[in-house]
């Protein structure tokens, strides 16, 4: 079957994070947080200055080894109604200034190569069952075999758990999670783990600005 959009399943925020690449690109990730207990999504204003230190860490890590030409500009969180749109005219955003990756320029990649997380829940299949974001200018050596070493992989995990981690006690009443609007079974399952390959990605959105130049 298709997948048709249709409602989310309720309320909950979206985070979205991102910023500068060479030539004038752009990169954002993004992921959802879920309220629970007594956990209102007005709270979004509050929370913005916790999730922005935690992806502010996150970005700047070494164990990700994001390249320092990919600049952390900005942090949003905002509510999203079950009709997937803002739930206020106006937008929680902090703007940063300009924060690089922690890996050497010199060795940057092009800017539509990324390195996919993959958030996973509790289940293994259906709707919201694993959600996923792509990190920018991953700076790594690619091994004979196409890959990267699984000690760089095992670095990106911890802090990948880390990081989850501090979003997560950013307020004890929202958790990040995975949604699915699926029209007819929309879906939300909490994220309880990540996945990291080390078999780096491609974003072909953030290589679409780029002024081509021939000899």
């Amino acid at each position: 079957m298709p997948y048709v959009p249709g409602p989310f399943i309720g309320p909950h925020l979206y985070l979205q994070w991102g910023g500068k690449l060479p030539g004038n690109e752009e990169w954002s990730c993004g992921l959802r947080m879920s309220p629970i207990n007594t956990g209102d999504v007005a709270s979004a204003a509050a929370m913005l200055p916790g999730v922005t230190a935690a992806v502010q860490a996150f970005h700047s890590s070494p164990d990700i080894n994001t390249n320092a030409r990919a600049l952390l500009s900005f942090v949003k969180l905002n509510a999203i109604g079950t009709d997937g749109k803002y739930v206020l005219p106006t937008t929680n955003e902090q703007i940063v200034a300009d924060v690089p990756g922690s890996a050497t320029a010199a060795n940057c990649p092009p800017n539509q190569v990324a390195h996919a997380i993959t958030l996973t829940t509790a289940v293994s299949r259906g709707p919201a069952h694993q959600g996923r974001f792509y990190l920018p200018l991953p700076t790594y050596t690619i091994q004979p075999d196409g890959r990267i070493l699984a000690l760089y992989t095992d670095s990106i995990h911890g802090a990948v758990t880390s990081f989850l981690a501090a979003l997560n006690g950013v307020n004890a009443n929202f958790k990040v999670a995975v949604y699915s609007r699926k029209l007819g079974a929309p879906a939300q399952r909490l994220v309880t783990g990540a996945k990291v390959g080390r078999v780096l990605d491609t974003q072909r959105r953030r290589r679409r600005s780029l002024v081509e130049a021939y000899t």
